[in-house]
């Protein structure tokens, strides 16, 4: 298991003791140990809740799955590739990103990332001979596009061999020798579907505690009047 993940656990549980558990453990000195949980925990649950809303629109607190493009078709000439609209590749319907949509570009910066990625896992499938290891392939430049098909966003970009040091690549086009074509799928992902699952989850915990804080209020108070 990652250490970072077990570090950032040890710090998480640690907070909680230090913090959390010194306000119960003064209100326990003072109202007792059952009416102090209910009091800090209630406390500690309003706060999660109203950081959680705030998580829920911004993405400031904890992240769920991030926009991702996903293998859909590879091959060294569009004929070989299946998917219907890489033969009109990087014509048709496949538009280049605008250099004024940052949502676009990041796309587009997204999609050569991962086309190498899927590259290289074809290559170790046996899929493509046409490079030994991903690393011997480049981008193409200005050679990737974005396809909207329905509801479903694509993106292909084309790779050619890596030039040499101190060397220009050659212009490339689909077809060309030592080129491969790399269309995915772009997954929108739910960046913020954690926060708003911490949240609903807090709200529902914090009713709770708040009812069972009011019943044990009650109870202490009629226990007082009875030795008053």
């Amino acid at each position: 298991m990652d250490t970072t993940f077990l570090t950032g656990i040890a710090v998480f549980v640690s907070s909680l003791i230090v913090f959390c558990g010194s306000v119960w453990l003064l209100l326990a000195v003072v109202l007792g140990s059952r009416l102090a949980y209910f009091i800090t925990a209630s406390v500690t649950l309003a706060f999660t809740f109203l950081m959680g809303i705030v998580w829920s629109f911004t993405p400031l607190g904890p992240l769920g799955k991030l926009p991702s493009f996903e293998p859909e078709a590879i091959g060294t000439s569009a004929d070989e590739v299946e998917f219907a609209q890489a033969s009109s590749y990087p014509e048709g319907d496949w538009v280049a990103a605008s250099p004024e949509d940052e949502e676009q570009l990041q796309k587009q910066t997204d999609l050569e990332g991962a086309a190498g990625d899927y590259l290289e896992q074809a290559i170790e499938e046996g899929d493509i001979d046409t490079f030994k290891s991903a690393t011997d392939a480049s981008v193409v430049a200005e050679s990737a596009r974005l396809l909207t098909a329905g509801d479903q966003e694509y993106g292909a970009v084309l790779m050619q061999e890596a030039p040499e040091e101190g060397q220009d690549a050659p212009e490339a086009n689909v077809g060309d020798p030592n080129t491969v074509l790399v269309v995915m799928r772009y997954d929108p992902g739910n960046p913020l579907g954690m926060a708003r699952t911490i949240t609903l989850g807090t709200l529902v915990l914090l009713v709770l505690h708040l009812f069972l804080l009011s019943r044990a209020e009650r109870n202490a108070k009629r226990v007082r009047a009875q030795y008053a």
